[in-house]
C-alpha cells in the first residue's frame, strides 16, 4: 500500500467507461461479440475505491452480480454502508489486496474492470491482476482497463518526478506535502527555464493539475508506484491471460477521419501488426490516457448481423439539446456538424430513446442513410451528449432498484456534495446531478410545495451559505432568490431526467 493511499481517501466519481452498455456498443462497432447476457452477467471491479461505480451499476442491473475489492478498509466500509442504505444486495465488497482477492472463492466473470489502477501499482500487483484475470474471466469475457500512456506523458513525467522529489517526509500528513510540492514546481515554472521553453504546453498542463481536487492529485501523482506504458507493454502482459486487444472505449476513435489525416490513415492501414498500429496511433494523436477493451476468445460478428444490431440499438440524450455544441473539437481542429443531419436527429431524440431503425422511419429522417445517422450518434456519444440504452424489456424492474439507490444518494445531499451521480435504468449507467438538483428531486419526490424553500432550510440547519459569481450571498432573501433561479434551471432539465428514468 502506498503512502498516498494510507493517508488520503480517493474520490467518489462515476466513470461512464465502466458501463456495460457503452462497452458492448464499442465492441459492436468493431464487429466483436461481447460475452454474456446484456442484463444478466457477473461483473468484477478491481481497485474499486469507495465502490460507488460498482454500487451504481449494481442498482441499474438488478439481475446481475457484482464483486469489487479495495485494499483500504475505510473504502470498503463506505461501500458496504451505502449498499445497506440503498438496499443494493447484488454488490459485494472485499478489503483485499489483489493477491488476497485472487485466493477467494469467487464466480467466473463476464466482465472484469480496472479504471485508474494499472499505472499506479507495482509490477508484482500487476502480475497478481493478470493471474486473477487468467483464472476468473470466462471465455468470451471482456476486460476494461485504463492507464497512463506514452507519448502524451512525455512532458508531464518529469513534473511528476519533481512532485515526488519535493514531497517531503513520507511520515508527515500527505495533503500539506502535496501543496508544498506544487508550490515549489510553480516557482520553478515561473522562472521560464529552458525546459519550459522547450515544452511550452507544460504550464497549461500544470495549471490543470492545480485546479483538480487535492485528494485526486495525491492519488494520481504522489504514489510510490507510477508507470506510463506503451500499448505494447500492456497488451503483452495481458496476453499472458489469453487476452487480445479488442477496441477502445474512446468512442470518437471509431471515426478515423475525425482524428487522422488521409496520410496518417494510410500509414496505419499499411501497418499489419495490430499492436504496432496502436502505438503509431498514440503517437499521431499524442495520447496520454488509454481506455481499452480486451477479450478472451472474442468472436467476430458477421457484417450484416453487426449492422442489424447497431441499427436496433436504442440511444437516449444525456444533455439538453440547447446545450449541445454544433462544433466538435478533435486532434485535427474544430469540425462543424452537418445541420441537415444533426438538427433532425436532435429533434427526434427530444421525444425519448430511439434506435437508428426508428429514426429512419420518422418524419424528416427517413431519407438519411444508417451510416450518416451512426456517424452523428458516435459524435454525440463522444461528447457525452448521448448514451446507448439497455433493452426496454425489464426497465420497470430496474427502475425500482435505481429509485431506491438514487433516494439514498439524494438523502446524503443534505450533508454534502461528494456523490454527484444518480443511476439511470434506461442506460444502465450514471448521470451527473449536482447537489441542489438532487435536493430538488427529493423535494419533488416528496411532493413538497416549495422545493427552493426546503433546500434553504436544509442549508440554514447546517449554517451553510451560497455563493454566486464568486460572492457569498448574505441574506436569506438573496439565498432564496438564487435557489429559485437554480430551480428554474432544474425544471428546464426535468424532461431529460424523466427520459433517463431518474425522475418520475
Amino acid at each position: 500500500m502506498t503512502n498516498a493511499e494510507a493517508n488520503t481517501g480517493y474520490t467518489h466519481d462515476f466513470y461512464r467507461e465502466l458501463t456495460p452498455t457503452l462497452q458492448r456498443f464499442a465492441l459492436l462497432l468493431r464487429g466483436i461479440e461481447a460475452g454474456g447476457d446484456a442484463q444478466r452477467f457477473k461483473y468484477c471491479e478491481l481497485g474499486c475505491g469507495h465502490g460507488f461505480s460498482s454500487l451504481l451499476l449494481a442498482a441499474a442491473h438488478p439481475d446481475s452480480e457484482f464483486h469489487a475489492n479495495d485494499i483500504l478498509p475505510g473504502h470498503i466500509g463506505y461501500a458496504r454502508k451505502l449498499a445497506r442504505e440503498a438496499g443494493t444486495t447484488n454488490a459485494h465488497f472485499y478489503d483485499d489486496s489483489f493477491e488476497e482477492f485472487g485466493n477467494r472463492t469467487l464466480p467466473d466473470f463476464d466482465v472484469i474492470a480496472l479504471h485508474g489502477v494499472y499505472s499506479w501499482i507495482s509490477e508484482e500487483n500487476r502480475r497478481h491482476i493478470v493471474d486473477f484475470i487468467a483464472r476468473r474471466l470466462k471465455v468470451g469475457g471482456v476486460v476494461y482497463i485504463s492507464y497512463n500512456c506514452h507519448p502524451g506523458w512525455a512532458t508531464l513525467s518529469p513534473l511528476r518526478d519533481l512532485m515526488m522529489i519535493f514531497s517531503g517526509n513520507p511520515a508527515d500528513p500527505l495533503l500539506p506535502r502535496v501543496d508544498h510540492a506544487l508550490t515549489q514546481i510553480q516557482k520553478l515554472l515561473d522562472t521560464d527555464g529552458a525546459f519550459v521553453q522547450a515544452n511550452p504546453s507544460v504550464k497549461n498542463r500544470f495549471e490543470e493539475i492545480l485546479r483538480q481536487p487535492r485528494s485526486y492529485v495525491a492519488h494520481e501523482y504522489f504514489t510510490d508506484d507510477w508507470t506510463a506504458f506503451h500499448h505494447t507493454d500492456v497488451a503483452g502482459e495481458l496476453r499472458e491471460a489469453k487476452l487480445e486487444y479488442g477496441t477502445t472505449v474512446h468512442i470518437l476513435d471509431h471515426l478515423a477521419a475525425f482524428s487522422l489525416t488521409p496520410v496518417q490513415q494510410k500509414l496505419l492501414g499499411n501497418t499489419a501488426n495490430a499492436d504496432q498500429r496502436e502505438v503509431l496511433n498514440d503517437f499521431i494523436v499524442n495520447r496520454q490516457f488509454r481506455r481499452d477493451l480486451y477479450t478472451k476468445g472474442g468472436q467476430p460478428i458477421d457484417i450484416a448481423e453487426r449492422n442489424e444490431r447497431v441499427t436496433n440499438t436504442r440511444f437516449v440524450l444525456t444533455t439538453m439539446p440547447a446545450d449541445i455544441s454544433r462544433t466538435l473539437k478533435t486532434t485535427l481542429g474544430s469540425y462543424s456538424v452537418n445541420p441537415a443531419v444533426f438538427d433532425p436527429l436532435i429533434d427526434a431524440f427530444k421525444k425519448g430513446p430511439r434506435s437508428i431503425r426508428q429514426l429512419q422511419q420518422e418524419l424528416g429522417i427517413r431519407d438519411m442513410s444508417a451510416a450518416m445517422i451512426l456517424e452523428t450518434i458516435i459524435i454525440l456519444i463522444a461528447g457525452n451528449h448521448l448514451q446507448p440504452c439497455l433493452d426496454a424489456a425489464g426497465e420497470a424492474a430496474r427502475s425500482k432498484r435505481t429509485a431506491a439507490f438514487n433516494t439514498a444518494i439524494m438523502l446524503r445531499a443534505h450533508t454534502g456534495d461528494e456523490l454527484a451521480f444518480l443511476a439511470s435504468p434506461v442506460t444502465g449507467g450514471g448521470f451527473h446531478i449536482s447537489r441542489f438538483e438532487q435536493l430538488f428531486l427529493l423535494a419533488r419526490e416528496r411532493k413538497h410545495a416549495d422545493p427552493p424553500a426546503l433546500v434553504l432550510e436544509c442549508l440554514k440547519a447546517r449554517n451553510e451559505g451560497l455563493k454566486h459569481d464568486g460572492k457569498v450571498l448574505q441574506t436569506p432573501e438573496e439565498n432564496l432568490a438564487h435557489l429559485r433561479e437554480r430551480h428554474a434551471d432544474f425544471l428546464r432539465r426535468l424532461p431529460l431526467l424523466q427520459q433517463l428514468g431518474i425522475a418520475a
